[in-house]
């Protein structure tokens, strides 16, 4: 029981300071439905968890983290987890027909597929086009689906799914990974402050060299 929830946990070790969201989806993985909405900011590791999720729903052991699965997946090249990103401003409705007609195919290697739906929130026109395969995609298929927030054209959808919440990162923790990667601990601390919960926020002031004479001359001002 112990090393089966130490592999879990290595599993989704690119999910930082989620451990109310992570506990959700380890249970779920367990007797998965056919939709999961994950809500919160950007940079708070949704779609990590989202493919963490998936390998836990294609692995033959639930989610060992070690088997060829487990890595395929984690890897984005597991050809049973689409990952579908959107082309311009919003989801548009051929997109949505798209996910349709991915959603209608039969795995290619097991009994189940996943797939990631990025930046929900744009759904806009789309949602009608997209609302009954969600609601009843075929038994094979999981959908993930990944959003800043619920915008009115998408609470029906979103009362067909799990919601499962990723809140901002914790100072500490976006400070801790930072250090943990290579930034100076007192740079990181002040990256994470103005971070604003966000990892991929921090990440890039990190590699930003003006990053230290704009806050100085923000101060003075």
């Amino acid at each position: 029981m112990r090393a089966a929830t130490a592999a879990v946990a290595e599993l989704f070790a690119a999910v930082p300071a989620q451990q109310e969201a992570v506990a959700a989806l380890r249970s779920a993985a367990s007797r998965p439905v056919h939709a999961y909405l994950l809500v919160g900011p950007p940079g708070t590791g949704k779609l990590a968890a989202a493919r963490a999720f998936a390998a836990a729903l294609l692995c033959p052991a639930g989610g060992d983290a070690s088997c060829e699965v487990c890595r395929r997946v984690l890897d984005g090249v597991h050809p049973d987890v689409v990952v579908v990103e959107r082309e311009g401003a919003s989801i548009s409705i051929d997109a949505a027909r798209a996910v349709s007609r991915l959603a209608a195919r039969s795995p290619v290697e097991g009994d189940r597929k996943v797939l990631v739906l990025q930046d929900f929130h744009l759904v806009r026109d789309a949602g009608p086009a997209l609302l009954k395969t969600i609601e009843e995609p075929p038994p094979s298929t999981v959908f993930v689906i990944l959003a800043e927030h619920v915008p009115p054209e998408l609470v029906t959808i979103a009362s067909r799914c799990v919601r499962i919440d990723f809140r901002p990162l914790p100072v500490g923790a976006v400070a801790e990974l930072l250090a943990a990667e290579g930034v100076d601990p007192e740079h990181a601390a002040e990256l994470a402050e103005v971070a604003g919960g966000r990892l991929d926020r921090a990440r890039l002031l990190a590699a930003d060299p003006e990053f230290a004479a704009r806050r100085r001359a923000w101060r003075s001002v």
